[in-house]
């Protein structure tokens, strides 16, 4: 019997196990990524804590995000409702089931409401063509990293995918639009927060003709636009809060404010631009303190600023930068190397820029991407 928190990774059988064995003991459930070292949990979460997904903190270490069982049904529920998920269509299970898109699209289906998972030990073309194979019909939740890859790969046309769902990164109108053109598949625009789950959904049957068009808000979700200009959403699935909330945010009592501005345009969403600093690789996302604190670990660098450069292929969304400042002695090439065994291969930084220029140390992120754009 499990007396603290249940952390789960690893197949999706032992990510279903490991959630059954925490609903079982009142404990809350932890997904992890296989190779996640534990986080540090505080000692006591907010009352009713079922469930804590963790996101990428500015000091380096993941933060916790805290809801009730009942939230998380909330979101599976919609989510179920507004993909047409069904018991008699399984759910391919190609992106990960530790995150939340994979944990709310695909396990709390199954749990809750029955819906198959069809797993694929990686989401390459050849190993996704011959899941499907099997099947005559079969939902795919996917980022658009993955439907490009098999949109390039020609298993899409003629394949049994009845509901083809993009989220986790934008969703570029080239891809949406080539798929549709190609494979007569249409790729439907899902957006979400960790924080409060599912927020809208594009259930059109042809191609948006924006970029920017995230769809209209799911069923109980109420979105407006603050004085910030970010997006505030109001639901049953808003998570409990924070662990160490942060002045200015709003989390909690069923409101959320995102780092996303935008505005609603005919009951439709409408992305204008993204606050967040955490950095996107193709629907992954990373804190920079994260890849600054491990590369100050190694000994080798004075100063560390990591940071997000738009990448020149779209679905992948964002590069990962490092400008250092080196300590005598010390070549960029052995600290390259020693990145790599620190953090995960994506997390690893492709663009490396060295520099003693002490006015590039009082710019902010957004400056430095400016400053610097590789594409």
């Amino acid at each position: 019997r499990a007396e603290g928190p249940v952390f789960v990774r690893g197949t999706p059988l032992e990510i279903l196990l490991g959630t059954l064995q925490g609903w079982r003991d009142e404990m809350p459930v932890v997904p992890l990524e296989k190779d996640a070292t534990l986080p540090e949990l505080p000692g006591s979460m907010p009352d009713g804590t079922r469930h804590v997904k963790l996101t990428p903190g500015i000091e380096g270490s993941p933060r916790a995000v805290f809801f009730t069982g009942e939230q998380m049904a909330a979101d599976a529920a919609r989510l179920v409702a507004a993909m047409g998920l069904t018991p008699e269509r399984p759910n391919l299970a190609a992106v990960s089931l530790t995150h939340s898109y994979g944990f709310s699209s695909i396990i709390l289906p199954l749990l809750l409401h029955g819906v198959p998972i069809l797993a694929v030990e990686v989401p390459f073309p050849r190993v996704v063509a011959e899941a499907l194979s099997g099947h005559g019909a079969v939902t795919v939740s996917a980022v658009p990293s993955m439907w490009k890859a098999w949109h390039r790969s020609g298993i899409l046309g003629g394949s049994p995918i009845v509901t083809a769902i993009s989220a986790g990164a934008p969703l570029s109108l080239e891809l949406e639009q080539a798929v549709y053109r190609d494979c007569g598949l249409k790729l439907h625009n899902f957006y979400g927060a960790s924080e409060c789950g599912g927020i809208s959904y594009d259930a059109g049957e042809t191609p948006r003709t924006d970029a920017a068009d995230l769809g209209t808000p799911l069923d109980g979700v109420v979105v407006s636009v603050a004085e910030s200009g970010r997006f505030l959403v109001a639901s049953s699935s808003v998570a409990l809060g924070y662990q160490d909330a942060r002045e200015g945010e709003i989390l909690g009592e069923g409101r959320f404010l995102t780092q996303d501005y935008g505005r609603s345009e005919g009951g439709r969403l409408l992305l204008e631009s993204s606050g967040a600093e955490s950095i996107n690789v193709a629907g992954r996302k990373i804190g920079p303190a994260k890849v600054e604190a491990a590369l100050l670990a190694t000994g080798m660098v004075e100063k560390i600023r990591a940071f997000g450069v738009a990448s020149p292929d779209r679905e992948r969304v964002e590069e990962i930068t490092a400008l250092v400042r080196l300590k005598p002695g010390a070549v960029l090439e052995a600290l390259r190397l020693a990145a790599t065994e620190r953090l995960a291969g994506w997390e690893v930084p492709r663009h490396w820029l060295e520099s003693d220029d002490d006015s590039l140390w009082t710019l902010g992120r957004a400056d430095l991407r400016r400053r610097f754009p590789f594409r």
